[in-house]
């Protein structure tokens, strides 16, 4: 799963975004958060289960040769 992070100036033109992307089958789920202190605790939240997992202990590097390594599996077509 993928997650994007998306800043619209406009609320009306951010409420348009948000039912396009419920529209999209292939959409999980979408978030319309109006405030700044609702959105520093979603990021709190996302860091804080970040945390749980080896991304704590990674380096820059790192991360780009597993995305580097995901790329190339993709490609080839194996899992």
């Amino acid at each position: 799963m993928e997650t994007l992070l998306v800043k619209v100036s406009e609320h009306k033109k951010a409420t348009m975004l948000v039912e396009l992307l419920k529209s999209m089958d292939f959409i999980e789920s979408v978030d319309l958060i109006g405030d700044m202190k609702s959105f520093k605790e979603l990021f709190n939240k996302v860091n804080e289960e970040a945390a749980l997992t080896d991304l704590k202990d990674m380096t820059m590097d790192d991360i780009n040769k597993e995305i580097k390594e995901y790329r190339l599996e993709k490609k080839s077509g194996s899992n």
